[in-house]
Order: C-alpha cells, then sequence, then structure tokens
C-alpha cells in the first residue's frame, strides 16, 4: 500500500470513523443526495470510500428498490460497521485495487479522492467510468490548481484539485450535466464539498 493507503486503513482511519459516528448525517447526507438526482432514477449503486455507510443509508432512503449496493471500504473498523447494513455487498479493499466485472448506474465518491494520493488518480477516474453504465458522482474539496492542505497535522494526506476536469480527460465518453457545492453551516450541513455529476454519453 502507498502512503496514504497505510494512513487511513490505520489507527487515524479507526479514529476518523469513530468521531464521524452521528445519525444526523444520514438526515444530512439524504437532503444532499435528494438536491443532485431529483428525479433521476437509479437501481445500482458503486460507492468507493464507504466508510461506516452512511451515504449509502441516505440513498437507500432515496431509492427504495436498488437491486445492487456495492460498498468498498479500505478501513477494517469503518468496514465491520459497514457490513451490518443489510442488503449490501462490502468489501475491504482500496478503492485502487477494487476490482469488478460489473456495472453499476451511479458510482461515486464523497470526500475520499482528496485523500488519495495524487499519482493514483488516472487510475481511479478510469474505473469510475470503467464501472458506471450512467452517472458518476464525485463530491470533493475543490481548487482549480492542485494543492496540498495540512490535514490535522498530516502532512500529504489531503489534496484539492479539480477533480471534475481530470475526470472528463480520462472519460471522454461522460459529460458533465451539473454541479453544486453545499456549505457547512448550512441548515443540513455538508463540508464545503463542491458536487460534479457525470452521464454516459448515449452515442
Amino acid at each position: 500500500m502507498n502512503e496514504q493507503e497505510k494512513f487511513w486503513s490505520g489507527n487515524f482511519g479507526d479514529n476518523y470513523t469513530k468521531r464521524s459516528i452521528n445519525q444526523k448525517t444520514v438526515l444530512n447526507n439524504k437532503i444532499f443526495f435528494l438536491k443532485i438526482f431529483k428525479k433521476k432514477k437509479i437501481n445500482s449503486v458503486l460507492e468507493l470510500g464507504a466508510n461506516i455507510g452512511y451515504n449509502i443509508l441516505a440513498i437507500k432512503k432515496i431509492f427504495r428498490k436498488l437491486k445492487n449496493i456495492t460498498c468498498v471500504e479500505i478501513n477494517n473498523f469503518a468496514y465491520k460497521e459497514l457490513i451490518k447494513i443489510k442488503g449490501i455487498n462490502a468489501t475491504n479493499d482500496s478503492l485502487i485495487k477494487f476490482q469488478s466485472k460489473k456495472k453499476y448506474e451511479l458510482v461515486f465518491t464523497k470526500g475520499v479522492l482528496i485523500h488519495l494520493n495524487p499519482n493514483s488518480l488516472k487510475n481511479v477516474y478510469k474505473k469510475m467510468g470503467k464501472f458506471s453504465s450512467k452517472y458518476v458522482l464525485i463530491a470533493e474539496y475543490y481548487n482549480p490548481t492542485p494543492t496540498k492542505v495540512n490535514y490535522r497535522g498530516n502532512k500529504n494526506k489531503l489534496f484539492k484539485r479539480d477533480f471534475a476536469q481530470e475526470f472528463l480527460k480520462e472519460n471522454e465518453k461522460f459529460k458533465l450535466i451539473d454541479y453544486g457545492f453545499t456549505y457547512r453551516k448550512d441548515k443540513y450541513p455538508q463540508d464545503d464539498l463542491t458536487w460534479f455529476l457525470f452521464r454516459r454519453k448515449t452515442n
């Protein structure tokens, strides 16, 4: 594993998960995803970097007839909580190494790409496009140029950049159909995330 994978699969990742336990997050996430997907229909989902599953729990409340839900989580402590959710397929693995022969109508990350080794991003972008039959959602910290941010006293663990532009560069069969920003002081707060929704071109 690279430096960042070791970091998140270890004690820091365990402690992050413990700090993140808050049932209000599911409601906040439901509002977040409702704004993005509106009247769209989705039957299958792949989340890369699912932690304990608060994103998936929210999505399950919106799309109640999901037939296939797969989650990938590198941290074992978080994974043990994730597998308690009924009706999902969960894998305790690095999303960089994860492989699938299946396609999903939605493939997404939320607050995950910012923590990956920048050298692995091109591979991850290609995977997201490959695994998606319809939509890709990227919800991360945005910056027009790549920059490093000190993360709780740790270097090389948080990176901001234009993930959307980079994704499209590696996936010409997709187009950007919507984007937006969520504010940390909103009634249903997120963490100042900028989100981008892509759809596979039909021609």
